[in-house]
């Protein structure tokens, strides 16, 4: 059936509640791969028959796998718990409630209009007048059967009389319809009490259709297994001790054979048997009809001890085929529960990829926004470090490792922190070869200075002019390594800057790397080495 056509207790329905083919509100709500949600009949009729089909939202299209179509059970129960009035309000009905109830109510709501119980009178009327319809205004409520003056006595017992379930209370029934409804085997009624599955093999439980359900799950560990292995004892011993007889089948097969063999040679020897009394036989005759009549007679014994064992395996058989029945009904739920499973499953995966994504995106957010801390933390480090008056002294940490770096290869040279001859000045660094460059290589520390571009590189005097001071600090304060010079104006390491910075100017054999193991001197100390830059700013105040 499609959408649910109810009156909306307060404001207007949320579309993600409406099916995307009659507009409605979904009944037994699907879910598409593209996201659009149809009721299972809406989804069921363009789909019957096809293996994809395509979405009817007009601005979607997509082609849809109907394996790809998925019960959503979500939507479903939010659709149920809406607020609804009765259909019949407009006729007076006051009720209203949840869309769940909605159904229960309509069976019995008296302003439900239902047609007359008389197929040949047609009539519809609300339910609470029926039996005044029935008897004032019905013209088949005479039955043809009785005269009118007995038709209060057939009123008792006709059929199509109204009758209300005494079990769950359902109304606007006949009595034809009660007996079908609370039927033990076809019946729907939900409070009807039925026999265990498990009844065959001993269990005595009478319980309600909907408690079946708890029962099977309460009991089938426990209860219902140890029946079962009891019988399966019983049986397993009547097997071994029967093992004369044959299969079910052979015995079946061959009783029949028996006995129809067996009473043709019988008919054949009581003739023979009247045949020989006839005729008056001799004594040897009369002897050999005695001996006839006892063949008979044991073959008789013999077929009826077959039927007797034929008709004990019966019961038994009959008791195998309720077994098989019953775990034929619970595998058939399993197979239901594996495959709600696996529909659950493939659900569950596509969340998960989609949270996976996800993640990866996330990632690399993390990743860019990591790289941009790392460039504003060494932003801050060399603000931090920034001077302003000329002067730069330069701190170097885990000596070895960037020396043996620079032994090979790794890490050649090392930049220090830029510094400022003044806020306004000129913007210099140094740079040091731990392991020597040009002539210096392999045998001194060879260090340099470097013209940077600045910010007001417009306003101050080029070329660069001022005095430069390399100094190695002895961490003893007693020898400090010492060497300056003054820039060529006419070299191009001292221009203004076109690019981020000039080239390297300096002192390639700054200081041997012999000296820098001397143990009357601290140049290294605790793995850490000092220099000292000094740019002379006396003319430029």
């Amino acid at each position: 059936m499609p959408g649910f056509s109810v009156k909306i207790k307060g404001e207007g329905t949320d579309p993600k509640y409406c099916c995307s083919s009659c507009n409605l509100l979904l009944n037994e709500p699907r879910q598409t791969s593209c996201g659009h949600r149809y009721c299972k009949s809406c989804l069921d009729y363009p789909s019957r028959g096809r293996e994809r089909f395509q979405c009817k939202v007009p601005i979607c299209g997509q082609q849809i796998n109907t394996e790809n179509v998925f019960p959503d059970k979500a939507i479903e129960r939010e659709i149920q718990s809406i607020e609804v009035f009765c259909n019949n309000d407009d006729d007076g009905c006051k009720w209203e409630g949840l869309l769940k109830e909605l159904k229960i109510h309509l069976a019995e709501c008296g302003y439900e209009k239902i047609a007359c119980i008389h197929q040949d009178c047609g009539e519809r009327f609300p339910r609470r007048d029926l039996s005044k319809h029935l008897t004032d205004n019905c013209a088949s409520a005479a039955c043809q059967w009785y005269p009118f003056k007995d038709i209060a006595k057939h009123q008792e017992s006709c059929p199509m009389a109204p009758a209300r379930c005494g079990w769950c209370g359902k109304k606007g029934l006949t009595r034809a319809q009660l007996q079908d409804h609370q039927h033990p085997q076809s019946g729907d009624c939900p409070n009807m009490k039925l026999p265990c599955h498990f009844e065959p093999v001993g269990c005595k439980e009478k319980l309600e259709r909907k408690q079946h359900g708890d029962h099977q799950k309460k009991a089938i560990t426990a209860r219902h297994l140890a029946m079962l292995l009891l019988l399966a004892t019983h049986l397993e011993g009547l097997v071994l001790r029967d093992q004369d007889i044959g299969s079910r089948e052979n015995m079946r097969a061959a009783i029949p054979r028996l006995d129809k063999d067996q009473g043709s040679k019988i008919a054949q020897l009581e003739q023979n048997v009247s045949a020989y009394q006839s005729e008056g036989a001799t004594a040897s005759g009369s002897g050999s009809s005695e001996a006839l009549e006892n063949r008979v007679e044991q073959i008789r014994a013999k077929v009826e001890d077959a039927i007797k064992k034929l008709a004990a395996w019966e019961p038994r058989v009959g008791t195998f085929e309720g077994i098989v029945a019953v775990l034929n009904r619970e595998i058939e739920k399993c197979s239901s529960q594996m495959e709600a499973y696996e529909r659950q499953r493939r659900q569950d995966r596509e969340i998960i990829e989609t949270l996976e994504r996800k993640v990866r995106s996330l990632e690399r957010i993390i990743a860019l926004k990591d790289v941009a801390l790392a460039e504003q933390d060494l932003r801050i480090q060399t603000l931090e470090l920034t001077s302003y008056d000329g002067i730069l002294t330069w701190k170097i940490p885990d000596f070895i490792h960037k020396r043996h770096d620079a032994i090979t290869g790794r890490t050649r040279n090392l930049y220090s922190p830029c510094f400022f001859t003044s806020r306004t000045g000129y913007k210099m660094c140094a740079r040091i070869y731990l392991n020597g460059d040009g002539m210096g290589k392999g045998t001194h520390v060879s260090l340099f200075f470097v013209v940077m571009r600045g910010h007001f590189d417009g306003l101050l005097r080029w070329p660069f002019r001022q005095k430069v001071t390399f100094m190695l600090l002895d961490q003893n304060n007693r020898e400090h390594v010492i060497d300056a010079f003054r820039p060529d104006p006419t070299s191009s390491s001292f221009q203004r800057p076109t690019s981020d910075m000039n080239i390297a100017s300096g002192c390639p054999l700054f200081v041997p790397l012999s000296q820098l193991e001397s143990s009357s001197h601290a140049y290294v100390r605790d793995d850490t080495m000092y220099l000292r830059v000094i740019v002379d700013t006396s003319d430029l105040n």
